[in-house]
């Protein structure tokens, strides 16, 4: 299960050299010019499925220029839990290549998708902006399969604490999302893996992996989810694109 933690900044900024300075509501020029970047929606976007944790474990190994130990993963493997004795290193083999295959293919630079439930019910009508607490420069994604553990730290996400939308557009945002709970969907390019020392919270301890924000979208809730809003990077260029260009110029043609 995804789980958002908060932890003390000065404890994060120790563990790697890329934690965020970390002002909350306090934003700079160029900060406010990124959280006010929102585009309509006006792609047929659909809503992605969030990453399995063991591609996000594997994304970290990955960019880290580590290999990863599948023999000690494959014992680990969830498919051992009800499996007889006989089968066990049938099973294990099986998972051990598997996971070797998938890591040699693995591309890391393909966004990881991560969620989070997010309130819009701190907006003001005077400022036309919109709080969201739960981005703020102590905020992370964590996971743990194999006995590891992986902490996604989305690189300026506190620049989304504060978004400038127009009474308008929070009207429709609203009216659609019918309610004040709604999903933030994430696409996240991994950039950083910091293998040396990992964050240690409580009792666990995570390999810290930074990410930077390609997209972020807000969809209602429900079994057909709406895009509400969207922001994206300058730079990102999801493949969903192209193959929705493709579509439409075909639809054009007929």
């Amino acid at each position: 299960m995804l789980r958002l933690f908060v932890f003390i900044i000065c404890i994060l900024a120790s563990s790697a050299s890329w934690a965020q300075d970390g002002r909350i509501g306090v934003q700079t020029e160029a900060e406010e010019k990124a959280a006010n970047q929102s585009q309509t929606p006006t792609l047929m976007l659909r809503k992605n499925q969030p990453t399995h944790p063991e591609r996000i474990l594997m994304a970290f190994y990955k960019v880290a220029g580590l290999q990863p130990d599948f023999l000690k993963w494959a014992e680990k493997s969830p498919f051992l839990k009800d499996a007889k004795a006989i089968d066990t290193n049938t099973i294990t083999s099986r998972e051990n290549n598997r996971m070797s295959q998938a890591f040699t293919e693995l591309d890391a630079t393909e966004p990881l998708v991560v969620e989070i439930k997010i309130r819009l019910d701190n907006y003001s009508t005077l400022q036309e902006v919109l709080k969201l607490s739960e981005f703020t420069p102590k905020t992370f994604f964590s996971y743990s399969l194999y006995d590891e553990s992986v902490a996604i730290v989305p690189k300026d996400i506190a620049n989304f604490g504060t978004i400038k939308i127009s009474k308008v557009e929070m009207d429709e945002i609203l009216e659609k999302s019918r309610g004040a709970e709604v999903t933030a969907e994430l696409l996240l390019k991994p950039v950083v893996g910091d293998a040396k020392t990992p964050f240690v919270q409580g009792k666990q301890s995570y390999w810290l992996l930074l990410a930077e924000i390609g997209e972020i979208r807000f969809w209602s809730s429900g079994a057909e989810p709406k895009l509400l809003w969207m922001h994206r990077a300058d730079w990102f260029k999801p493949k969903e694109d192209k193959t929705l260009m493709n579509l439409k110029s075909g639809m054009g043609g007929m």
